[in-house]
């Protein structure tokens, strides 16, 4: 067995070259870190660990000691090895160079150029690892960002750590937990079965297409995303399976650069017992039908979501009724350093494709408020609200007026 994994390593690396290849060695670089529990917690018998969190947007961020430096890392199950980026205290650090990596992610342009590098200890209030390769990314190598001071957080944990716990996320409560036991569900608790290959966790669901299609399929859990649900736009063209819903032409953004794609809503989505209506949906182009049935953040965190590693368990509890936001305005925007938005991409046939607002520009107020004091999330309903909105930009010191109405067919049923 050791042979032929050494054969197929060989060619993979003489067909794919180095840096892919070292890719792929990443993924087995943690495979001997376990967690080392500090003695305050094992006097007490202390198994659960309240973390220090935040969620920017959709995204859940926890705060991490490395080898002394305090840093904000994204909680990302799609990612199956950590990673630091050039934010300004990351660059303070000076981190070794090792082995060169070419990663791949979301995205039609180039992957992203990054280096392994080695983390002595890396702590998260109570527990912690040592000896921690990761992948260094410059802000400079990847297309993920437009520009350097896109870099707000320092880093990504991934499947590599998260393995060795139970997490507990709870973005009503602004809280995540970690357990080393097993998870003791509330009585509204809905179970489903994890499973995990190739470093990528997934539960089984059903999805229905229209009125005849409904199809049942296992979907990563994908806590770095922002989004509702992901899936190949090869499966409904490849079973001839009608869409009826409105079309809106958008964009993401991963380690390979910027994915156009269209967004559309379908009628069902069920977990278990549980039933979305009218779920927004992002059909990702692919030439592979298997490709992209994802759940994100904007889905998981209606709900209290709890990832049991080790049990092979998954639950969603529920807390209020489910809401989808959508983009009517037209723009795709990230926060950058100052606290403005980066406009990243604008929707065709949207409000602000019929102003003079470009990619690259900096958003300074929405509403006349100004951009620094209004949060990703916030952005997000205020592009979901029908009605006159001002969006200011720095160029020029130009307003902008956008109409936002529903798109029937999408947003409006």
């Amino acid at each position: 067995m050791l042979k032929k994994l050494l054969a197929i390593k060989f060619i993979l690396f003489i067909s794919m070259g180095c840096e892919t290849f070292n890719s792929l060695r990443m993924m087995q670089v943690n495979s001997e870190i376990e967690p080392i529990y500090a003695d305050e917690l094992v006097n007490r018998n202390q198994n659960r660990l309240q973390l220090e969190s935040t969620f920017l947007g959709e995204k859940p961020y926890i705060y991490a000691t490395v080898d002394g430096v305090k840093l904000l890392f994204l909680v990302d199950t799609g990612a199956r090895f950590p990673m630091l980026m050039d934010s300004p205290k990351v660059q303070q650090m000076k981190l070794n160079r090792g082995f060169d990596i070419a990663l791949s992610g979301w995205g039609d342009e180039e992957e992203s150029q990054a280096y392994q590098t080695d983390i002595k200890r890396i702590d998260f209030g109570g527990v912690y690892f040592e000896n921690v390769k990761a992948a260094f990314i410059p802000t400079s190598k990847t297309q993920y960002f437009l520009r350097k001071d896109e870099a707000v957080y320092d880093g990504v944990i991934g499947h590599d750590i998260m393995q060795h716990f139970t997490w507990e996320f709870d973005k009503s409560q602004n809280s995540i937990v970690i357990s080393s036991e097993k998870y003791i569900p509330e009585s509204n608790a809905q179970y489903l079965e994890l499973s995990s290959f190739f470093s990528k966790i997934s539960i089984d669901g059903h999805l229905t297409f229209n009125s005849e299609v409904t199809v049942n399929e296992s979907f990563i859990i994908d806590t770095g995303s922002r989004h509702y649900l992901k899936l190949s736009s090869a499966y409904p063209k490849i079973h001839d399976i009608k869409i009826n819903s409105t079309r809106v032409r958008a964009a993401d953004f991963g380690l390979s650069g910027k994915t156009e794609h269209d967004r559309v809503t379908l009628p069902k989505l069920r977990l278990g017992d549980i039933h979305v209506e009218n779920i927004k949906v992002n059909l990702i182009p692919s030439d592979d039908e298997d490709d992209w049935w994802i759940i994100g953040n904007a889905f998981l965190n209606q709900f209290k979501t709890v990832i049991d590693y080790k049990n092979g368990a998954f639950y969603l509890v529920p807390q209020k009724a489910f809401v989808i936001n959508y983009n009517l305005m037209g723009l795709e925007l990230r926060k950058v350093q100052s606290g403005h938005f980066v406009v990243r991409f604008v929707f065709p046939n949207l409000p602000a494709s019929y102003t003079d607002i470009q990619v690259g520009d900096l958003v300074t107020q929405i509403n006349g408020v100004e951009s620094s004091e209004i949060s990703l999330e916030a952005y997000n309903d205020i592009s979901s609200t029908i009605k006159r909105q001002e969006v200011c930009i720095e160029r020029a010191n130009q307003c902008f007026l956008l109409e936002t109405k529903p798109i029937k067919g999408f947003s409006d049923f």
